[in-house]
């Protein structure tokens, strides 16, 4: 998960067809944003209005429940 040039959150996952792969974004404090289960497609972007402001927001990967990776990326403002 990371942020590419045009502002967009780009999400690319391993090919593996057989896992199940869950992600949850959070506010920088850890409050709950929004969760994506069950990705089919391994890579893909997210709109940048999804995310209601500019700033550091962190973000979970689970692989078939389990925690993969969590880390954080920051969105920068539009002028």
């Amino acid at each position: 998960v990371y942020t590419n040039k045009d502002g967009y959150v780009k999400v690319n996952l391993p090919e593996d067809a057989t896992k199940k792969y869950t992600i949850r974004f959070f506010e920088e404090d850890n409050t709950p944003l929004f969760e994506l289960k069950e990705l089919k497609t391994r890579t893909f972007r997210i709109d940048k209005s999804n995310f209601f402001h500019a700033g550091w927001f962190r973000f979970e990967i689970y692989e078939d429940g389990k925690l993969l990776e969590k880390h954080k990326f920051y969105l920068e403002k539009d002028f």
